[in-house]
């Protein structure tokens, strides 16, 4: 049974009324906002939080948050070494007591760059850095102390974070890091053992903008961040929110940042200054869904109103800039802050004890090779081609999530080793072991030297290295093996390319030559999946173009065949790519995401493995019976909806 009636009663971007009774907050889901201390270039940093914050905090409570990043400044506290100023203590204090009493909780940051309100310009520290100068970490071990002693007993604080990316990008290497981070932290544990201390940093978007690898430290932090900054959306999703790569970032860098450790999605919203208020409306709604269909712990916008600016080109801005808000520069309502309300009524309806995110069994391998430093330029291909990975696994429908080249493979039933130069010395033996007890493996040749333990893995002959190609080709010899393949000839720039010999393999499909271009190896309980070239890397390179149709749907129906033969696939089909797919089960029903990832509207078809009785939106209304295993669902353009479904 077909129905095109949609339980959601909004095809994306025009949120329904939710009941007024409902709950208003997820406690596991918790919504929040960044506030920062200054909404005008014209104001100076000693009006640091002097406008209406009451009001402001008022708002956020109406608005069904409950996180609120405030900003501590150095400047103010200390304007004379070892000197507190009492009213800036005072001032901090309002706030607090503030938050308080609109029943909400504070993530206190200690060490900010904003751009603005010259948080850390202590006018006595000279040109001192205050990452790495002995003296500066004293004042601010300090000033840590100082701050934690007298609030620990308040409850309205929620965590205290030591610092923010903007200023944590300016370390010069990871021992450095390590060390401020760690006299921080251990300030902060002499007061107040028990709040969590966090990190507003995410490690791969840290790695792209310093170059130095900053994990080991936030292992240590009890909560993780991720947040696409400007720099690293430009690097791996350019251009503006269209179909394609960018609505997938938020997802990706989350699954990165997760270490075991709780995510929270940080500096959710657009970071262009010239995005219509539809566009910014829509990124927002693409990151919120995608937050919590890949299992995020909660997420904080951008800004809470636009940044009243000077005249200037947009394009000198810098990209740690929090200009764009939800609210316009008057404190009005934008069509963002219209999603952010809709999404916290859906959320707060949201039992995520009763409906729970199953483990995800299928993960893209982020190799070693991604921290080698320049000019080793696999250091560069390789995060974008595992993205690309990513997308295509997303636009199966298979749950996906990374995974590093260090980390146990144990956990997961498929891996995608995408487009990769070189493995670290073991690894293929651990991928050997791996695929013999029944792992399922999905290679794509980047370059480089096939080694023998790879070769026996894979089960082919490596003929060496076939050069650069300027047209994809495709010919099916063996259909239906790995999913309904189609043949293709293309032009893409294709960097590499192995010549393979099929050895004890079986080839599914040729190139315009002959030569192997995909095989498959049954090697002890497993299965090893060969690409002779690599096909991520084409897509990821390709920037602003949109990528062949004709090679993205090729890997997404490798990758969606060796997911549903290893057991891990979707369970729930849908005919449309470029509709994400999530299913949270529960004793007595599941629920259902869908998110479009596409400009244009579209009517997801999504088939069950059972019979479904009826479908009604999260947020409420009147079920919609089904009475089959097959029903239809509209979405907008990036539009998103929660269905809770009763199976008959």
């Amino acid at each position: 049974m077909s129905t095109q009636q949609d339980p959601a009663k909004s095809t994306g971007g025009q949120p329904r009324a939710h009941a007024a009774d409902g709950p208003r907050r997820n406690t596991l889901f918790p919504l929040g906002v960044n506030y920062y201390p200054l909404d005008s270039e014209d104001r100076t940093a000693e009006e640091w939080y002097a406008g209406d914050i009451d009001s402001d905090f008022a708002a956020f409570a109406a608005a069904r948050l409950t996180l609120v990043r405030i900003f501590v400044s150095w400047r103010l506290f200390e304007p004379q070494v070892g000197r507190y100023s009492g009213e800036t203590a005072d001032r901090l204090a309002d706030l607090i007591t503030t938050a308080g009493a609109h029943k909400l909780r504070l993530i206190v940051s200690f060490f900010a760059d904003d751009c603005h309100a010259d948080l850390n310009d202590v006018v006595w520290g000279g040109k001192r850095d205050p990452r790495t100068d002995p003296y500066l970490i004293e004042r601010e071990t300090a000033l840590v102390r100082h701050v934690v002693e007298r609030h620990r007993s308040d409850r309205s604080i929620f965590a205290w974070e030591l610092a923010n990316e903007a200023f944590c990008c300016r370390f010069d290497s990871a021992q450095e890091f390590d060390s401020w981070a760690t006299t921080l932290r251990e300030a902060v544990r002499e007061f107040d053992p028990a709040r969590p201390v966090m990190l507003a940093v995410d490690p791969e978007t840290l790695f792209h903008a310093a170059r130095f690898d900053g994990r080991s430290t936030l292992r240590e932090c009890e909560i993780a961040v991720s947040h696409p900054t400007m720099r690293y959306r430009s690097y791996a999703a350019e251009g503006p929110i269209g179909p394609g790569r960018s609505t997938y970032l938020d997802s990706y860098l989350l699954h990165t940042s997760a270490h075991g450790k709780p995510v929270l999605l940080d500096e959710l919203g657009s970071h262009m200054l010239d995005a219509s208020h539809e566009e910014e409306a829509a990124a927002l709604r693409c990151a919120l869904y995608s937050g919590v269909m890949n299992g995020a712990s909660g997420a904080l916008v951008r800004r809470w109103r636009d940044m009243v600016l000077e005249r200037r080109i947009p394009y000198h801005v810098d990209p740690f800039e929090a200009l764009v808000g939800v609210r316009d520069s008057d404190g009005e309502p934008k069509a963002a802050m219209r999603e952010l309300e809709a999404f916290a009524g859906m959320v707060s309806r949201l039992d995520l004890r009763a409906n729970v995110r199953p483990a995800d069994r299928t993960a893209v391998l982020l190799p070693q090779e991604r921290t080698a430093q320049l000019p080793a330029l696999s250091s560069l291909y390789a995060p974008r081609s595992c993205f690309e990975a990513f997308v295509r696994a997303k636009e199966a429908h298979v749950p996906v999530t990374v995974t590093r080249e260090e980390d146990p493979f144990d956990p997961f039933a498929v891996l995608i080793v995408a487009s990769v130069t070189d493995l670290a010395d073991g690894t293929w033996e651990r991928l050997g072991a791996w695929v013999q007890q029944g792992g399922s493996l999905v290679f794509s040749y980047g370059g480089g030297e096939v080694g023998p333990v790879a070769r026996e893995v894979l089960g082919v002959d490596f003929l060496g290295h076939g050069g650069s190609r300027h047209r994809a080709t495709c010919r099916v010899a063996q259909q239906d093996v790995l999913g309904r393949l189609e043949p293709f000839d293309v032009p893409a720039e294709v960097p590499h390319f192995a010549l393979l010999g099929p050895g004890i393999s079986t080839v599914i499909a040729t190139d315009s030559a002959g030569s192997p271009l995909v095989t498959l190896h049954l090697y002890g309980q497993g299965r090893a999946v060969c690409v002779a070239a690599p096909f991520e890397r084409v897509l990821g390179q390709m920037g602003m173009r949109t990528p062949p149709a004709e090679i993205s749907a090729f890997l997404r129906r490798i990758y969606g065949a060796v997911a549903d033969a290893a057991g891990c696939g979707s369970k729930v089909k849908c005919d449309a790519p470029p509709v994400e797919v999530a299913l949270f089960g529960g004793d007595a029903d599941d629920v259902l995401f869908l998110l479009n990832h596409d400009s244009e509207p579209v009517t997801a078809t999504v088939t069950f493995e059972r019979s479904v009785d009826t479908v009604v939106d999260v947020r409420g209304g009147e079920p919609v019976a089904v009475k089959g295993r097959t029903f239809g669902v509209p979405l907008g353009a990036f539009g998103a909806t929660a269905l809770r479904v009763s199976y008959g």
